[in-house]
Formats: structure tokens, C-alpha cells, sequence
């Protein structure tokens, strides 16, 4: 049976052609199986919020439901809510597709491209083991390595972990140049403050009378109750 992974982004829309592309992948391979209902239920399982910034900016973010998700892994269809595959951070969907592989309910895992299996090399390239050792085929759409489950195919998948690695630190190492150009020019980096001039003056007024900033911290102090 076939599995599928898939991962959402929190703030742009991309995986509307994920779902068209490995539902017909999975269709040809797994013919009985009734995956127009399992499109339906992808096509609701992602949320249209709008939002506005501080700066008062509209954002449109995309959120995955999670009683869908849910119900999509008892059928092996994994679906996350987007998160850099860096170390920390907690991918349950993820763990849920590796236990069940362990479990054999499932013998090839169709992903998109292999950066979602994780940007940390040592991640991936202990993901692909862990899986091919399992028996399970890893068929990633837009990666040219295709199927891991020869020698040649693991090498190709450890040279693009590698590679995504590589390109996930020069993207961080851009951010911080670009964040040090600013700040050489005077601007402000990252959030705007959210203590404006009274606050800021009331606060310089508590502090005056010895109060520590975790007691102004609390609301009765910003309510004027001391």
C-alpha cells in the first residue's frame, strides 16, 4: 500500500499541486483504494485564515485541521503543518508515518522532493535508512534520484540532503547579512515595539518607586491598582 507525506506551508499556499500530483502517482500504483474521497478530504483539510500585522500589513496563512489530519493518517496519508525539518523541531505527523512504517502498514512512501524528509542531511540520510531497511520504497515526485532501494539510489539521496542542507545555511547566513546591513543603517529589526510613549512613561514612573519590571509586568500595575 502507499503512503504519502505531505507538508504545508504557513504562509503561502503550495500544496494544491503536491495533492494532484501524488494522488495520481498513488492512483496508478494503488488502483483500489478511493482516493477521490481522500482528495476531497486533503482539499479540506487546509484553512484560509487572513490576518493583520502590527504594521497593519494583511497576511494570508494557510493552517492544517487537525481532526482532517488526523483522520488522513489512520489511511496512511500524513499531512503537517509546515515547519523547517531543523533539529527541535517536533514533526508528529512525521513520527507517526516512521511507527507505522515499522509496523508494515504501508511498503512505499511517496513525498514531494526529499526536503521534506528534513533540511539537516544527517536527518534525511537516517530517515531514507531507516525506511529502506523497512523495506519501504521511497519514491520522492521532483527529485532525480528516484526510487531508494539500491546503493546508487542512497548515494544520489545523501547528495541531495546534503545539498539542501547547504542551501537552507546560506539562506540563514543571507538573512542575518541582510538584518546587519540594517541595522547599520539605523533601522529596526524585527517586531515593532508594543510600548508606546504613555505606557512607556508610566512604566518609567513604577520604576521610580522601586518596583521590579516583573511586578510592572503584571496587569494590575498597567491598570493603575498600586
Amino acid at each position: 500500500m502507499d503512503a504519502l507525506y505531505f507538508r504545508v506551508s504557513s504562509d503561502r499556499q503550495t500544496t494544491e499541486n503536491q495533492f494532484d500530483e501524488l494522488i495520481t502517482t498513488a492512483r496508478a500504483g494503488d488502483p483500489g483504494r478511493d482516493w477521490d474521497r481522500i482528495r476531497s478530504e486533503l482539499g479540506r483539510s487546509v484553512i484560509t485564515e487572513t490576518r493583520i500585522t502590527r504594521r497593519e500589513i494583511t497576511r494570508t496563512v494557510y493552517q492544517v485541521d487537525e481532526a482532517i489530519a488526523r483522520r488522513l493518517a489512520d489511511q496512511c496519508i500524513y499531512l503537517e503543518q509546515g515547519k523547517s525539518g531543523a533539529a527541535g523541531k517536533r514533526r508528529p505527523l512525521f513520527e507517526r508515518m516512521r511507527k507505522d512504517a515499522a509496523l508494515r502498514k504501508f511498503d512505499r512512501l511517496l513525498v514531494w522532493k526529499v526536503t521534506r524528509l528534513g533540511r539537516d542531511m544527517r536527518d534525511v540520510i537516517s530517515t531514507v535508512y531507516e525506511l529502506a531497511d523497512l523495506g519501504i520504497t521511497i519514491a520522492p515526485l521532483k527529485s532525480q534520484t528516484g526510487p531508494v532501494n539500491t546503493a546508487m539510489g542512497r548515494l544520489l539521496w545523501a547528495i541531495q540532503g546534503w545539498y539542501a542542507e547547504m542551501e537552507n545555511e546560506e539562506r540563514s547566513e543571507n538573512v542575518k547579512a541582510g538584518q546587519a546591513r540594517a541595522r547599520a543603517q539605523g533601522k529596526e529589526i524585527g517586531r515593532p515595539r508594543e510600548v508606546n510613549a504613555a505606557k512607556a512613561e508610566q512604566i518609567a514612573g513604577l520604576r521610580a518607586l522601586g518596583l521590579g519590571y516583573t511586578a510592572i509586568g503584571g496587569p494590575p500595575a498597567f491598570r493603575g491598582q498600586r
